[in-house]
């Protein structure tokens, strides 16, 4: 790992516009006054991506649903195909989350937690999740554009890893979180979802090194929809051994995220106003409606957990959501009646893609 890398001056003022923007959006994402559900849905957003890499082909209000009523009573309700192809990508998000919440390091020991969580795999010690053959990156070992060597050292290359995260660095914080990014995705440690992780790190050390508060960047649908590029870039790197080409690409992915996301709160903050006057606001509604924009699908049973109303009650308000056409109902093979905001779906929607399409 790298100790006394200096980068070009072009390179370090793409990284401080990447890391204004993310200071920008924390800021902004305040303005909706929702934040919690703005978390809430960028952290389905980033999963719900995410497992596209995997093959897992889902539409986004289908993620949605399946998180909001899987979350209410996860012990007890009989989860949808979608649900359970889900849920092990955000169950390792709210793990890693909540191990950096406690002051945890986003090391080899957290991220190797958060690749059992997504494989299914039971929690081991670092060394026996570690992948035991050769690695390869890209969607299977017969279109791997990139093939990586096993043996013992993979144990020793990530505690480096991890030391080298751990220690302060000179750098600013996305060019040291590039760098990390790239050289996980190259060791490819795990026996699967390494490239899960890889955007799982960066997702986690931008809350703790302190560029965000919390998930509110969904970076997954970014590279995602520059996979191709993403690829050539790493492969770059391996080739020429010159790493600020990456460093660029990376900066510019958090960058033009971070404006498509900002973009995306100002689009909901003016649905929000506009959907304000559409019913009578008295009681719970104005707060119903707020949080709608933010996390665009509700049931009844979450209104009564949220609020502590009788179903009777919560019945009342979306039905009364329904009638003034901020509510449609959303009928699903395996869920009771499910609610969605189809105005703010909308926007999320628009939005999945990178900043180019949004």
């Amino acid at each position: 790992m790298p100790s006394d890398l200096v980068l070009p001056p072009a390179t370090y003022r793409t990284v401080a516009d990447a890391q204004a923007m993310l200071a920008r959006l924390d800021v902004t994402a305040d303005r909706l006054g929702m934040r919690a559900e703005l978390v809430r849905s960028t952290r389905v957003r980033d999963a719900h991506r995410s497992a596209h890499l995997a093959g897992i082909n889902v539409h986004l209000h289908e993620a949605l649903v399946a998180h909001l009523v899987t979350s209410q009573k996860p012990e007890t309700i009989d989860q949808s195909a979608t649900a359970r192809l889900m849920n092990p990508y955000l169950r390792a998000y709210e793990h890693g989350l909540a191990r950096v919440d406690a002051d945890d390091p986003v090391d080899g020991e957290l991220i190797g937690q958060m690749s059992a969580i997504m494989t299914g795999s039971p929690e081991r010690t670092l060394p026996e999740v570690l992948r035991q053959g050769h690695g390869w990156l890209g969607r299977s070992p017969r279109q791997a554009y990139l093939l990586t060597a096993m043996g013992a050292h993979l144990v020793g290359l990530v505690q480096q890893w991890s030391t080298w995260v751990r220690e302060e660095h000179d750098q600013p914080r996305i060019a040291k979180m590039a760098i990390a990014h790239y050289h996980l995705e190259v060791l490819q440690p795990f026996p699967a979802a390494n490239g899960h992780v890889a955007r799982a790190f960066s997702t986690l050390e931008m809350v703790r090194s302190g560029l965000l508060r919390d998930q509110i960047l969904p970076l997954s649908p970014w590279l995602d929809d520059n996979l191709e590029e993403y690829q050539r870039q790493i492969r770059a790197v391996v080739d020429t051994g010159e790493i600020h080409h990456w460093v660029d690409f990376f900066a510019t992915a958090v960058h033009d995220q971070a404006e498509a996301q900002l973009r995306l709160i100002t689009q909901l903050h003016c649905l929000a106003e506009r959907l304000a006057p559409t019913s009578a606001a008295t009681g719970i509604l104005p707060d119903v409606i707020a949080r709608l924009v933010a996390f665009p699908v509700i049931n009844n049973p979450e209104l009564c957990l949220r609020y502590g109303v009788t179903p009777e009650h919560a019945a009342k308000v979306t039905r009364a959501l329904v009638e003034v056409g901020v509510l449609q109902p959303w009928e699903g093979l395996t869920y009771r009646r499910v609610f969605q905001c189809v105005p703010a779906l909308n926007l999320f929607s628009l939005n999945a893609d990178s900043t180019a399409d949004a």
